[in-house]
């Protein structure tokens, strides 16, 4: 039977991190406000080149936060190709991407979540709004598998693990 430092000492593998960060989920960014607490925000996100993107307006809290603190985090939650559900948190420094380059990571990340034959006319409206990306360039800080927590309970249950869980259908 696991403990619980075996159970939240668990690590994905980087290519199961490589994984979660391909899939077309949200991600929960996290910036600095000037009173030192974190505004959260849900977003779209791009993993390239080990650095992760997002897209936003100038205006909105996220980019001034990350202009003036450059402090950034990010969390995504998935399900990696070897079935093992993972988090996987980054935490970095933050850049402000505009003009001509913001436009192209934009128009990259979207096409990562948006169908190909809707993308340009998405981005001819979303251009308007959202002219900034922000470029986190950091470490994985925490990356997590309840897989190991999943097979521990499963010995103990009577009904598959994944038959206990509330559905809102």
């Amino acid at each position: 039977m696991a403990d619980a430092k075996q159970i939240y000492r668990t690590h994905p593998t980087s290519e199961e991190i490589d994984d979660v960060l391909r899939l077309r989920e949200t991600a929960t960014v996290g910036t600095l406000n000037a009173d030192g607490s974190v505004h959260l925000a849900f977003v779209i996100f791009l993993h390239q080149d080990g650095r992760l993107y997002f897209e936003t307006s100038s205006v909105t809290r996220k980019a001034r936060n990350v202009e003036r603190r450059q402090r950034v985090s990010m969390a995504v939650q998935g399900r990696a190709s070897t079935g093992r559900h993972l988090m996987v948190s980054v935490e970095g420094i933050g850049r402000l991407v505009s003009g001509a380059d913001a436009r192209d990571l934009n128009h990259r990340l979207r096409a990562k979540y948006i169908r190909p034959d809707a993308l340009d006319e998405l981005d001819s409206v979303w251009n308007r709004f959202d002219d900034t990306a922000i470029e986190i360039t950091g470490e994985v800080a925490l990356s997590w598998t309840g897989s190991t927590m999943h097979q521990e309970t499963q010995k103990e249950l009577s009904v598959p693990y994944d038959d206990i869980w509330l559905s809102d259908s």
